[in-house]
C-alpha cells in the first residue's frame, strides 16, 4: 500500500500505541479514602472504558493510515483533517510529534508560516534533537523575516553537523537577510574552499557581491556557478539583474 519507505516508517512508529489494560484489583473511594474490592459495576465501568480506549486507538490508526495516503497523493486538506482528528482522538499518544510535524509541513506548503511555527514548536518541545523539524522551523523564520531566530536554529543544527555545506549555506542566507553580508561571505568562502564544485555556493556569493555593489566579483562567481552546473535559466536571470544594476 505504501511505496514510500518514510510513510511506512511513520506508521510503524505509530502502530505501537495499543493501550494497556487496567490491572488494579481494588477501588479507592475519593471521598472517604476507603479501599475496597471491585464490584460487578466497577468491572462494567472498566470494560466500557477499555472498549472506548480501544475503539479510539483503532480510529486513531485508521486516521493516520488514510492521512499518509492523502499526503502521498498531495491531497493536503484531506490529510490535514485526518491528522487533526487523530490528535483529538489520542491527544497524549507518544507518536503525536510525527503528526504535528506533518501538520507543520502542510501549513508550510500552504504558506501559513506562523501556523507552521506553532506546530513545529510543539514538535521541538518534545523532540529537541529532531533535525528535520528544526530546519523546517528555521525556513519558516526566514519567510517571516525573523532572521535572528533562524540563525539560532541553524547554529543548533550545526552543533550536530558542523561541516554540513547545506546547513552552512542556509545560515549564510539567513545572515545575508539579517544585514550581515560579510559574515555570510566568510561562511560561503569556507564552503567553496572545502567544496570547490558547489554551484549553489558560487551563486550565493554572487548574490552577496551584487548586494554589496561589487558587480565584477558577482560576474566572476555567476560564471563559476555556471561552470559547476547551475541551470542556464538561473544564470541568464542573474545576468539580467546584473546588467540592470
Amino acid at each position: 500500500m505504501f511505496s514510500n519507505p518514510f510513510l511506512r516508517f511513520c506508521l510503524l512508529c505509530l502502530l505501537c500505541l495499543a493501550p494497556e489494560g487496567l490491572k488494579a484489583q481494588t477501588v479507592i473511594d475519593l471521598h472517604t479514602g476507603r479501599i475496597s474490592a471491585k464490584t460487578k459495576d466497577d468491572y462494567n465501568v472498566e470494560t466500557r472504558e477499555r472498549w472506548q480506549i480501544e475503539r479510539d486507538s483503532l480510529e486513531y490508526i485508521d486516521c493516520l493510515t488514510r492521512a499518509f495516503n492523502h499526503l502521498h497523493t498531495d491531497s493536503l486538506l484531506q490529510a490535514q483533517d485526518l491528522f487533526e482528528r487523530a490528535l483529538r482522538l489520542r491527544p497524549d499518544a507518544p507518536g503525536n510529534y510525527v503528526v504535528e510535524h506533518n501538520l507543520g509541513r502542510i501549513a508550510m506548503a500552504r504558506g501559513q508560516w506562523r501556523e507552521a511555527v506553532n506546530r513545529l514548536d510543539k514538535v521541538l518541545q518534545s523532540q529537541p534533537s529532531m533535525a528535520d523539524a528544526r530546519e523546517d522551523r528555521a525556513a519558516c523564520y526566514l519567510q517571516l523575516a525573523m532572521f535572528d531566530r533562524a540563525i539560532r536554529d541553524y547554529d543548533n543544527l550545526l552543533l550536530q553537523h558542523p561541516h554540513d555545506p547545506h546547513l552552512l549555506l542556509l545560515k549564510a542566507v539567513a545572515l545575508t537577510q539579517a544585514a550581515a553580508p560579510y559574515d555570510a561571505l566568510d561562511i560561503v568562502d569556507s564552503i567553496i574552499a572545502e567544496h570547490p564544485d558547489n554551484a549553489e555556493a558560487y551563486l550565493l556569493r554572487a548574490e552577496i557581491h551584487l548586494g554589496l555593489k561589487q558587480p565584477g566579483y558577482a560576474r566572476r562567481d555567476i560564471k563559476l556557478a555556471a561552470q559547476h552546473g547551475l541551470p542556464d535559466n538561473e544564470v541568464q536571470h542573474f545576468m539580467l539583474r546584473l546588467e540592470a544594476e
